[in-house]
């Protein structure tokens, strides 16, 4: 449910192309520092789930991501 969510986030919204593998680092993905910083932002705004910088960097994958925001209570908006 959250891999969904945020792969497509990251397709529409961060413009990372092609087929996006849960399992890449945000780096392998090209996903730069200040976008990481935008997407915690937009989670906190979206989801109401802090994420923190040491938590959200270029090494954490979508999946690790995702099971952060499911352990945390996040609900995936409609």
């Amino acid at each position: 449910m959250f891999i969904d969510y945020l792969t497509t986030l990251l397709g529409t919204v961060y413009k990372v192309p092609g087929v996006i593998d849960p399992d890449k680092s945000f780096t392998e993905l090209e996903v730069d520092s200040l976008s990481l910083a935008e997407l915690g932002a937009h989670l906190e705004e979206e989801l109401g789930v802090a994420v923190d910088e040491e938590e959200l960097t270029g090494s954490t994958t979508v999946t690790e991501l995702a099971g952060l925001l499911h352990a945390r209570g996040a609900v995936v908006p409609a």
